[in-house]
């Protein structure tokens, strides 16, 4: 067709050769600023780099899932790595808008984490090559992926803190309040239910008939698994939703006294089953389960917190209305000129 209608030039005539024409170095440049895909070469990469992860951390990783597996105060840790992941897919949208500008910061850390691992393997300093596994990633995420994205990913990738058991010494120092709080409370509530309950220490005595028949308050039963849970769904909880930083950090210390009157309701469940069915009833795997079974009224107490803030925030903190179109900048609100 021609460019030229009853004799007049087009204006802007268009060459054959421009709408072939393809500008790589534009399409370089917005492939770079519209954030990472996932493609083959990053499928591949990811895999590489998680097979030299397992390998540079392979003796802590097993020595990690058995101790998860034998350990019931820390069988909690199966549950962190996929709290994590859960973490990164509620932001996955915004991760994938950001674009990549790799830190060299990030390869120092990694580079140091590395050298750490190495070293700490050397002399056997097991808790601190299990740090190490962190830093690693942190390193690793902050020299491929930059500063923007190390914003959304820090918080999962510091909540692993959490899948590694504390040493035994500072373990004792937390589990040992717990345990005499929880027994002092489960003692409270037993006498609420008509049980004579009186405690020393972490053990919990109560009058059957004419006999004193007593259960303790143990390390598992201390809650300081129901404490690692309702912190991690209150952090979960703080992340989804958009709310100020008082409400989340204010939601995250909520999470200690909810753990403790859970596990203190669990303590007293197991006295009144241990007076009124037997004492099988409170242990083994009704006790088990009756831990499990705690995690609905605590789960409705961290609900009920949370609703608490948004009520207290929307009436205390009131944020400001913006004047309506075509309202004058001087004027003064609540007077009618």
């Amino acid at each position: 067709m021609s460019s030229e209608v009853h004799g007049i030039p087009d204006s802007n005539p268009v060459p054959n050769s421009a709408v072939r024409r393809f500008d790589y170095v534009a399409a370089i440049r917005s492939r770079q600023e519209s954030g990472f895909r996932i493609s083959n070469a990053f499928l591949i990469g990811a895999a590489v780099v998680a097979l030299g992860y397992y390998l540079l951390f392979r003796i802590q990783i097993t020595e990690l899932i058995s101790v998860w597996s034998k350990n019931p105060n820390f069988s909690d840790g199966f549950l962190i790595p996929p709290i994590a992941l859960i973490f990164v897919y509620v932001r996955w949208k915004d991760l994938v808008r950001l674009p990549i500008k790799p830190s060299i910061t990030g390869l120092a850390i990694l580079c140091l984490s590395v050298f750490g691992q190495v070293i700490f393997s050397i002399y056997g300093q097991l808790q601190f090559s299990e740090l190490s596994m962190i830093a690693v990633i942190l390193g690793l995420l902050l020299w491929t992926l930059g500063w923007e994205h190390m914003r959304i990913l820090w918080l999962p990738a510091i909540y692993m803190i959490f899948m590694i058991p504390p040493p035994g010494t500072l373990y004792v120092k937390l589990t040992g309040p717990l345990q005499v709080l929880s027994a002092a409370i489960g003692v409270s509530i037993l006498n609420l239910f008509g049980i004579h309950a009186v405690r020393t220490a972490t053990q919990i005595n109560m009058e059957v008939g004419t006999h004193w028949q007593s259960i303790n308050v143990a390390q598992a039963c201390s809650g300081i698994r129901l404490l690692t849970t309702f912190f991690a769904l209150a952090i979960l909880l703080g992340y989804i939703t958009n709310r100020p930083m008082w409400q989340k950090m204010t939601l995250a210390v909520c999470a200690l006294p909810v753990a403790i009157v859970s596990n203190s309701l669990r303590v007293a469940l197991s006295g009144v089953m241990f007076v009124t069915l037997g004492p099988e009833w409170a242990r083994g795997s009704t006790h088990a389960s009756l831990g499990l079974l705690m995690l609905i009224p605590a789960g409705l107490m961290q609900l009920g917190i949370a609703k608490l803030i948004d009520i207290v925030g929307n009436n205390l903190f009131v944020s400001e209305v913006p004047p309506p179109d075509g309202a004058a900048s001087g004027s003064t609100p609540g007077v009618i000129s």
